[in-house]
């Protein structure tokens, strides 16, 4: 499947205006599209593709609640302006709520988020009406491929802002500028969970043991799309981190079905925060990724003080 970034840059593209869209700022709305497609065409715009974190997010972690201000640490932008998009999960694992199957919902669906890092004066707001310590305000707009016929995209969903420190600390709730109608406010909240993946890649991009790894399109697979869709698909980066199915892999099961009952204990990856206090072996002053570990013994369960989780 190709991805989402490439779609959105045929000329044959279809955006398709999603449902919420009041009828009288239609016209904003499109005005706003055509500047998003500017931004989208750049030829040097970094792509993260971030399947992997996203399988982390929904379904090796059983995690229900995120805080945006606990646990995405470090939101300070890696880019000017870059795209993250991944795929719609298949499996949705919750401790509270079990496993939702989303394949039999949404075929071949895929998401994607477009940010841009704006100086606090480069957001058309009064002076004084953002928080005084914020060092980048990220813009993040929401594109969504529901997998429809003839669509390409829903999108873009509105403006999210989020307000970022110099520590990439989030410093008040983010605000979103939209293009529904007062009736659709409370619906249209729900959107800002499409960002978490893409939020806790750009956490994960600024851990020392996290790789950002560049991929190219094989040349011959790249030429066939140029010459049916008239543009050429873009390189593309991923992050290196470790996955728990490896884990579950290799030690529970060998990829028989049997993984989760026969594994031993897994303590799940999760932030480290050594910015505080003596530090990292008393000197080194920063925030570390702890990936995912194996605990306990065979058979018995993990005492709860080895479970820690910040993500």
């Amino acid at each position: 499947m190709p991805r989402l970034i490439d779609d959105l840059r045929r000329r044959d593209a279809r955006i398709r205006k999603p449902w919420f869209v009041a009828e009288h700022l239609a016209q904003q709305w499109a005005d706003h599209c055509v500047k998003l497609s500017q931004m989208l065409s750049a030829p040097d715009l970094p792509v993260l593709q971030l399947d992997n974190v996203a399988d982390y997010y929904f379904t090796n972690s059983d995690q229900e609640y995120w805080d945006l201000s606990r646990d995405f640490p470090n939101l300070a932008p890696p880019f000017e302006v870059f795209w993250c998009e991944h795929k719609m999960p298949r499996v949705i694992h919750s401790a509270e709520a079990g496993d939702t199957q989303m394949k039999d919902l949404v075929q071949n669906g895929r998401i994607g988020v477009l940010m841009a890092a704006l100086t606090p004066d480069q957001v058309g707001v009064a002076q004084g009406e953002l928080p005084e310590n914020a060092k980048w305000i990220l813009w993040a707009e929401l594109f969504i491929d529901y997998g429809i016929r003839g669509t390409t995209a829903d999108g873009a969903h509105g403006a999210t802002f989020f307000a970022i420190d110099a520590e990439g600390r989030l410093i008040v709730r983010p605000w979103l500028q939209t293009f529904a109608g007062a009736e659709h406010n409370e619906h249209i909240k729900n959107y800002i969970t499409f960002f978490h993946p893409s939020l806790l890649a750009v956490s994960f991009l600024h851990c020392k043991n996290v790789k950002l790894v560049e991929n190219k399109v094989h040349p011959p697979l790249a030429k066939k799309y140029h010459k049916r869709h008239g543009v050429e698909p873009c390189a593309y980066k991923t992050l290196v981190i470790e996955p728990l199915k490896q884990i579950l892999r290799s030690e529970g099961g060998h990829g028989n079905g049997n993984g989760l009952a026969k594994a031993m204990h897994i303590c799940r990856g999760h932030f480290k925060d050594y910015r505080e206090g003596r530090g990292l072996f008393g000197k080194y002053h920063q925030l570390v990724w702890h990936p995912s570990v194996i605990r306990g013994t065979k058979g018995k369960q993990a005492p709860p003080r080895e479970i820690e989780v910040k993500v």
